[in-house]
This record gives C-alpha cells, structure tokens and sequence, in this order.
C-alpha cells in the first residue's frame, strides 16, 4: 500500500472539495481540551454558593435544557456528517463531482445504521472498560498499593482492546456507507477488514497519530500568531481586545477543525477502498 500516495490524495480531496469542511467540522468541532486558570484578583472572587445561590432553579433547568439540545444537535449532524463525508470521498474517487446535498442525503438516510453501530461500539468500550478496571477497582478496595500496581497491566490491556474496537468502527462505518451493508453486517464487516489487514491498519493508525502530533502542533503556532494583535488591541481596550480575540480564535477553531476532519476521514475511506480493491465503477454501489 502507497501510504505517503493515501495522505497526499487525502490532503488533495481536502483541498478541492471545501465543502467536505463543514462535515468534517461536526465530526470535530468540540473535541478540543480546556487550559486552566491564573491568579484572579480579589475583587472577581465569588464563592461556588453566592454564585448558585444567586440564580433561580429555573434558569439552571433552563441552561441545562439548553446544554441538551445543543448537544443532541451536534450529535445528529456528527453522525449525518460521517455517511456524509464517506460517501462524497467514495464517489469522488469514482470520478464523480458530488455536492454537498449529495453527502447530506446519504447521511440522513443512513443515519440510524451509523446511530446504531455507534452504539454497539460504545457497548464494546463499556464492556472493555469492565473487563480491564473492574479489576483495578477491587485489587484497589482491597490494597490501595496492589490496586495501583495492578494500572501497569490494567491500562496496556484496556488500549490493547481499544485500538481495535476503534479501527473496527472505522470499517464498519465504511462498509455500511459504501456497501449498504447493515447495523450488523457492517461491524462484521469491519471485523473482517481488520483482521485481513491488520498490519495496514495499525500503520494507517500510527499515521493518523503522527498527523495529528503535526496538526495539533501547526495549529497551537499560528494560534499564537493569531493572537498577537488581539493582545496588544487587549492593551489599549480589554473588552474589544478579549471580543474580537474570541470571537476570530473560534472561526479559526471551526475552519481548522473542518479540514482536519476532511482529511482524516478522507484518508481512512481511501485506505478502505484500497484495502477492498474496488474499481472505480464499483464503488459507492448502495443496494
């Protein structure tokens, strides 16, 4: 298999097709971690209990209704986008130009297959986690030093069942997008495409690693960047400073998170095709 050919036709369906961006941002926008915080002056401490004691509990329901459907929302359009973005590189690659309306179809009317393999994966990785730290917790009740000990055997194990359950979801998306196949069918599938081709699979996933190391490394650069002007605008006037700071700090985010995501899927449903030997005319065949 051609890797450095696979990261190079991914980055170029990336670059072409922009529109891939926007599913790729669902897949992953939020996905990203928090800093932590300084010395704050005095006079912005409140108390945990002034501050909840001085909002009324229907505002709080309120927020947390809210906090629901926004993440209901992400959550449809993550799985709408992941048919989607599967089946626009699948057709590119037969030579097709498929629009946006194209991708969006497709993940709609596939969207319970994609729902419910999520969900028999998230089953996997539960389970996973029950086999590796149900242990850990009971060597932990018992001795606290044994329980802590037991981590460095516990921890290798759980990633050992993780990576491959990961990889499977992988395939089985691709199996249910591009062949039609089932909730089932196409975790079998992606089983079965693991299995035939584990070592590809284990350095597509060290690739995959190593791009993000690089994606996520570019992105902090050109974050800083970025920043300065609104830094020394901070200086002469805070509020427009932090404002206008935010607010192009998370168009950034969500343009930066829409390639990525473009790319990786992108180089994932190519690894599939090339694994599955397809010819152009047989790909993207829905039954």
């Amino acid at each position: 298999m051609d890797y450095g050919g696979l990261v190079k036709r991914a980055i170029d369906i990336m670059w072409k097709f922009k529109y891939l961006w926007l599913f790729g941002l669902f897949l992953e926008f939020g996905a990203g971690g928090g800093g932590g915080a300084g010395r704050v002056p005095d006079k912005f401490k409140v108390s945990i209990t002034d501050f909840f004691g001085s909002i009324s509990l229907s505002v709080v329901i309120l927020l947390i209704l809210v906090g629901l459907v926004v993440f209901l929302l992400y959550l449809i359009l993550s799985i709408i986008s992941q048919g989607g973005l599967i089946h626009c590189v699948s057709k590119i690659e037969k030579g097709e130009n498929p629009a946006l309306r194209d991708g969006w179809n497709m993940g709609v009317k596939n969207f319970w297959r994609i729902l419910g393999i999520g969900i028999l994966i998230l089953i996997l990785v539960l389970g996973s986690m029950a086999i590796t730290f149900g242990p850990f917790v009971i060597l932990l009740i018992v001795s606290k030093t044994l329980g802590l000990l037991s981590l460095i055997i516990f921890i290798p194990l759980f990633l050992v069942l993780l990576i491959p359950i990961a990889l499977i979801e992988l395939y089985a998306n691709r199996v249910c997008i591009i062949e039609g196949k089932g909730i089932f069918d196409s975790i079998a599938g992606g089983w079965e495409m693991l299995k035939s081709n584990l070592g590809k699979s284990l350095v597509l996933a060290l690739i995959g690693i190593i791009s993000t190391i690089v994606y996520i490394i570019g992105f902090l650069i050109v974050g800083l960047i970025l920043a300065i002007p609104f830094i020394v605008l901070g200086a002469i006037n805070l509020f427009w400073g932090i404002a206008l700071g935010v607010l192009v700090g998370l168009i950034y985010l969500a343009i930066t998170s829409g390639i990525w995501g473009a790319f990786i899927d992108s180089l994932w449903t190519l690894a599939y095709l090339e694994m599955k030997k397809l010819k152009p005319a047989e790909v993207g065949v829905h039954t």
